[in-house]
């Protein structure tokens, strides 16, 4: 009876301590410090309230784009919202260069494994749109997008960077290039619409590629998961009342079959777009997005190139198309202009329905010596 009632100890004693041991190792797993986060990214930014023409700056993978009033001088001035990736730490840096890039701010992710350099660059609005001038706007890619001073154009090759993810691919394989064939001056933008990669990594098939320049911004977070509002359409403009567009083109439809949103082939004709608009903003509503370009309640005014009267010719054909605003419902208004309520942006595309993955190959749209006419007050 003795030896039974130790044994029975013993295995109580014994499998007790197992038990124990078990429970301590699940309790240290439970309150193990998480990862530390390695993302660097700049999620808000704005300067003091009235400096700025738009109420939000836009945000880039490394920059920030700022639209300044009249006569404010943003170099010095304070920084006075900045929201960080979590844990993340910032430093401005001074930029000694007169340029329209102001400084410079360095992020540090919480893990202190990456560091990111955003480029804080101010932007007004030009009165020629002349394509001489090109920039990089991606350290990853080689890809050029047109720069009219201070003011960035963007492209599909933002998203097109993207798709193709190749670090390597020249800039003059991408769909907007730059090429020596001006009305004036030493270039002009091509537009072109190409095959795309098809399906990638199962989120998205991408058949066709269109060209398209915009004025506005990219958001590179949804540019495959929604490809449709990755384009941001929109810059602030309170110059003066938009009532004519004018410029000069050459298109050239593709050769090749029409290539379906869904990969198939039609005998479908293409043609491109040219076109601008101006709209109203709120608190709901800071851009125009692919969705809803065209049925925005806030659009005050657009002026287009109908698509039916383009013309196909080696030479630059000249365009001046007016504003509308008749066929709206929002009013101009000379107070909501000088509030900086309003936004413009001008489009042009090699491929109608581009937004939509579907187009002609081979299309090609050629752009130079751009203008945008106004009315000022009184």
């Amino acid at each position: 009876m003795e030896l039974l009632t130790k044994f029975i100890i013993f295995v109580y004693e014994t499998h007790y301590s197992f038990f124990l041991t078990c429970a301590l190792i699940f309790l240290s797993s439970c309150i193990k410090e998480e990862a530390l986060n390695p993302e660097a990214d700049i999620l808000t930014f704005s300067f003091n309230e009235g400096c700025l023409r738009a109420k939000k700056a836009e945000i880039g993978n490394d920059y920030i784009i700022v639209y300044p009033k009249k006569d404010v001088n943003l170099r010095d001035s304070a920084i006075t919202q900045i929201e960080l990736s979590e844990g993340a730490v910032y430093e401005k840096i001074a930029n000694p260069y007169s340029n329209d890039t102001l400084f410079f701010i360095d992020v540090t992710s919480q893990s202190k494994e990456y560091t990111k350099r955003y480029s804080v660059v101010e932007s007004y609005f030009p009165s020629v749109f002349d394509f001489e001038n090109w920039a990089k706007p991606s350290t990853g890619f080689l890809y050029e997008n047109p720069k009219e001073g201070s003011l960035q154009w963007f492209s599909s090759n933002n998203g097109a960077a993207i798709a193709w993810n190749q670090s390597t691919r020249p800039a003059t394989d991408y769909l907007i290039r730059k090429i020596a064939q001006p009305v004036s001056g030493n270039t002009a933008a091509e537009l072109r619409t190409m095959a795309g990669p098809g399906n990638i990594m199962g989120i998205i098939n991408i058949p066709c590629l269109s060209g398209s320049l915009y004025l506005g911004g990219f958001d590179p977070l949804t540019g495959l998961s929604n490809p449709l509002r990755s384009t941001r359409f929109g810059v602030p403009f309170n110059d003066g009342k938009p009532v004519r567009l004018t410029g000069y083109y050459i298109y050239k439809e593709g050769a090749g079959d029409y290539i379906e949103s869904d990969g198939k082939l039609s005998a479908r004709k293409d043609t491109c777009s040219i076109y601008a608009l101006l709209f109203k903003t709120d608190s709901q509503v800071q851009f125009l997005y692919g969705d809803n370009i065209a049925t925005s309640p806030n659009v005050i005014a657009r002026a287009e190139i109908n698509p039916a009267t383009i013309l196909q010719k080696n030479d630059f054909t000249y365009f001046e198309i007016d504003f509308d605003y008749d066929s709206y419902a929002v009013p101009f208004s000379w107070k909501e202009l000088n509030n900086d309520a309003y936004k413009i942006t001008i489009v042009f595309a090699s491929s109608h329905r581009g937004q939509y993955y579907e187009g002609c190959p081979g299309n090609t749209l050629i752009i130079d010596n751009v203008e945008l006419i106004y009315e000022v007050e009184n």
